[in-house]
């Protein structure tokens, strides 16, 4: 009874609070209600994580109702398509309504005992997610949209709305994880998609509704195939939830489940949408392109991945996400935009999940899962940084973020932690693609691909923090953070900083224990229990001691700077003295110039116009191979 409660308040509780925000006239109206769903959510997560580690089942019949609310829902999408005289929208809209159809008047599958939602370790870790993080970001956008307000453009949406999606998110999204009936899932995976429609083109200009087209477009075309794997699983005696096409083994619904996974997940060649997506308000891009909503595609590949593990299907998935982790990073390298980088950093790391799913090692599986708890607290953090250093200097511009620790000390410090616990030891993230590399070693492809998706992961980050922090010296400004930004940003950087600190604790105390669930230990040889068992046998806490010991360093030795001893480059010329103490120096003719520091973006290899005219068509070639392995010899 507890956890049918808990269910009805994770997935109807934002809802309402939705509804309630939209028709809520003021801000003043608002603010409580948007503070009542930041509060209530992340306590029923977490209520439901501590209920129970057991697997719970809500069985019973489908009924009529999430099939007349998923045609109601694509109905809205018709009326879009019709709206925008957009044929490809109506046309794959139009065919999931008649798969739809097709579906329900055929017999119904007697011999699989449906599960509509499953509670276990699994599903709870994604619950929590979207609970805990998506309500920080929910009470973030409290600050940063009564800021957007004074600046968005006259087209932009009403306020109401824009927090009606981004509240109802949260509950569409729980209800997607812990969905195992297909009905379900698939309503909730279309709501998703809505979501993200609105959400994106919120701001009403040209480029928001363009990139909110484009992302409507393909994750439709993963809606479609997620509605013929559901079609195909029912004519092949398959049963209606995803626990039954497990454990038939049914290969084609898989491989059709998986390509909706990758779309979702924006995996090559499907990246374009959530680049796109960029464009609208940050806590669009925290919430739902970044922390949650592109995680249910790499959750699902997770939650299927017992059922291929060890085929050569699975291993054909292991190179599509490592490949895309690989070929975003260096399209990372190139971006001078912050959002952008963000935005591949992100399908990189989703890649990594869908590599690690593939493996299907329960050393893979469990860095897999690490990665997907881990990269959502620190890209969270990275986002709402982003958007306050955006809305505080009006640019997204990385060579715009010079001197930023002088302008912006509070952030600067919140971003820089964000950007190091993706790639130094000992956080989280670093050590998660460490046990991914490990897990790897039998696959020399994979390897190769995750080694140089590392490396260039490396160089992205640290060349954005060497930006941040290269100014003239200066005295410390005084910064400015709306409370609810300020509260947020400061939540997650402690858990960033916690999560370092636990990471193997994690990794023994809850990973393990939900891998030996979810495998057999049949399945697998001894010596990898025994490595599952083993990994991480060090303490991390030297590390963070010797990490402690260089920031404290650095700090001292900038104290003991003083004005008077700095003295300014020679840059090929009298050096011009002015009150900002900027590079200026007298050039030709005595006249003054400023000499531009320009970080490498190494746009004639990674530009995206050069890599994706050949990383793209590799991407669908390895697709095409992944359904070419259905079908054994």
């Amino acid at each position: 009874m507890t956890h049918l409660f808990l269910l009805l308040i994770l997935v109807l509780g934002p809802l309402l609070l939705g509804v309630a925000a939209l028709f809520a006239q003021t801000w003043a109206g608002r603010k409580p209600i948007i503070a009542v769903a930041a509060v209530t959510i992340p306590i029923a997560g977490i209520w439901l994580a501590l209920s129970g580690q057991y697997e719970y089942h809500f069985s019973g019949q489908t009924g009529t109702m999430p099939f007349l609310l998923e045609l109601l829902v694509l109905g809205i999408f018709i009326s879009i398509g019709l709206r925008l005289k957009n044929a490809p929208v109506i046309i794959l809209t139009s065919l999931q309504m008649l798969m739809l159809l097709y579906e329900k008047a055929s017999p119904a599958t007697e011999h699989y005992e449906t599960a509509q939602f499953i509670v276990d370790p699994l599903s709870t870790i994604l619950v929590l997610v979207v609970s805990v993080i998506g309500s920080l970001i929910v009470l973030y956008a409290i600050g940063y949209m009564e800021q957007h307000e004074h600046h968005a453009p006259p087209t932009a949406a009403s306020t109401g709305r824009f927090f009606f999606f981004l509240i109802g998110f949260l509950g569409f999204m729980n209800g997607l994880v812990l969905a195992n009936d297909l009905a379900w899932f698939g309503l909730f995976w279309e709501c998703t998609t809505l979501c993200s429609f609105m959400l994106i083109g919120h701001d009403g200009t040209p480029i928001a509704q363009q990139n909110a087209l484009r992302a409507v477009l393909i994750n439709l075309f993963g809606g479609t195939a997620l509605s013929f794997a559901g079609l195909m699983a029912k004519t092949e005696g398959a049963g209606e939830s995803i626990s039954s096409i497990m454990s038939s083994q049914a290969m084609i619904p898989i491989a059709f489940l998986i390509l909706a996974a990758l779309t979702k997940s924006a995996q090559m060649p499907f990246q374009s949408w959530l680049v796109g997506a960029m464009v609208a308000p940050t806590p669009v891009s925290a919430l739902l392109h970044s922390s949650t909503m592109v995680k249910a595609g790499s959750y699902l590949v997770l939650r299927l991945a017992p059922a291929f593990a060890g085929t050569r299907f699975a291993m054909v998935i292991a190179t599509v996400g490592a490949f895309t982790f690989a070929m975003t990073s260096g399209l990372a390298v190139a971006q001078s935009n912050g959002k952008k980088v963000l935005a591949y950093s992100t399908i990189a790391n989703l890649g990594l999940i869908v590599a690690c799913a593939g493996i299907g090692t329960p050393v893979a599986y469990a860095a897999g899962i690490m990665v997907l708890c881990f990269h959502a607290l620190s890209k969270a953090l990275l986002f709402l940084c982003m958007g306050h250093i955006e809305q505080t200097i009006g640019s997204r511009e990385i060579e715009q973020m010079m001197g930023l620790m002088v302008k912006m000390p509070v952030t600067t410090i919140i971003a820089s932690i964000g950007m190091v616990s993706m790639f130094v030891p000992p956080f989280s993230m670093l050590i998660s693609k460490w046990i991914a590399i490990e897990a790897s070693v039998d696959s020399p492809v994979v390897l190769i691909l995750m080694v140089i998706g590392s490396a260039l992961t490396v160089f992205f980050w640290t060349k954005w923090i060497g930006r941040i922090f290269t100014a003239p010296y200066q005295k410390l400004e005084r910064e400015h953070i709306p409370l609810s930004m300020n509260i947020a940003m400061r939540i997650l950087v402690t858990g960033v900083v916690i999560a370092g600190f636990s990471v193997f604790s994690v990794y023994h105390g809850y990973i393990v224990p939900i891998i030996f669930k979810v495998f057999p230990k049949t399945a697998f040889e001894y010596t990898a229990w025994r490595m599952l068992k083993t990994v991480g046998d060090f303490k991390e806490w030297p590390l963070f001691i010797m990490l402690g010991i260089v920031v404290l360093a650095l700090l001292y030795t900038f104290k003991q700077i003083r004005p008077s001893q700095i003295r300014l480059p020679y840059l090929c010329g009298e050096n011009v003295e002015d009150e900002e103490c900027t590079y200026t120096f007298m050039s030709v003719a005595d006249k003054p110039e400023k000499a531009r520091l320009m970080s490498y973006y190494f746009k004639q290899v990674f530009g995206e116009d050069i890599m994706e005219r050949w990383t793209n068509p590799m991407a669908v070639a390895l697709i095409l191979l992944m359904f070419g392995m259905i079908w054994k010899p």
